[in-house]
């Protein structure tokens, strides 16, 4: 009888075939920046007190932008037009007086401002030839087909944000939230949760189909991708 154990194959130390790790997908450096990101944002909702120091850089931009503002505003008020007086012209003619018949000769030596006819000029406003009336442009009015309505599975495109980024946020609201990414204009997402109201605004859960990560959304700054019926 042999005293040696029969050796057995535990599953741990079967190696894995070549063809299994081959079919692993190997993530690129894109979907891990954004997934870092991500997991940054979801730290940072867990402290609602903490802020970056680009936000306090932000908020004291801004507060000097508004002071410099209100500033130049106090001064164009205080300042005043400097419309030149009219002068007034009116023209007065008074009929000519006799104050004696033309046979008396006692009134031929009166002087002829009495005799013949009074002329006053008195200055009054004059009206300019061709005003020009100032005011406020009026907006261009721009017809558009009725969009398509938001819904849960359909494909969005952030649209009307300018030179600005939508913000994309843990939960749909504008007090108590953080701020997980910004989307540019154009970046297409599928919508995966909502409506909500919140704070005055509509929001809908998205998810970004390239590094799929989600987030809130107002809908005011969504616009619906038309199906491609080719």
């Amino acid at each position: 009888m042999s005293d040696e154990s029969p050796i057995i194959e535990t599953p741990e130390s079967q190696a894995v075939p070549q063809s299994a790790a081959a079919r692993l997908p190997i993530p690129t450096q894109a979907q891990l920046d954004a997934r870092r990101a991500y997991r940054r944002a979801l730290r940072r909702s867990r402290n609602p007190f903490r802020l970056s120091f680009r936000s306090l850089m932000m908020t004291c931009i801004f507060a000097t932008v508004a002071m410099i503002g209100i500033m130049a505003t106090l001064v164009a008020l205080r300042g005043e037009t400097g419309t030149p007086a009219l002068e007034p012209v009116i023209e007065v003619i008074a009929a000519p007086v006799n104050l004696a018949g033309d046979d008396d000769p006692d009134q031929a030596d009166l002087p002829s401002s009495l005799t013949g006819a009074a002329e006053q000029t008195i200055l009054a406003a004059a009206t300019p030839a061709n005003p020009v009336l100032t005011g406020p442009p009026i907006p261009t009015v721009v017809i558009t087909s009725t969009p398509i309505p938001l819904t849960v599975g359909a494909r969005v495109a952030v649209y009307d944000v300018g030179n600005d980024k939508l913000n994309v946020r843990n939960i749909p609201s504008l007090t108590d939230s953080q701020v997980l990414f910004r989307a540019e204009a154009g970046a297409l997402f599928d919508i995966v949760g909502g409506p909500q109201e919140a704070d005055g605004f509509t929001w809908w859960r998205l998810r970004d189909p390239r590094f799929s990560v989600e987030g809130w959304a107002v809908a005011i700054y969504l616009q619906t991708i038309p199906e491609d019926p080719g």
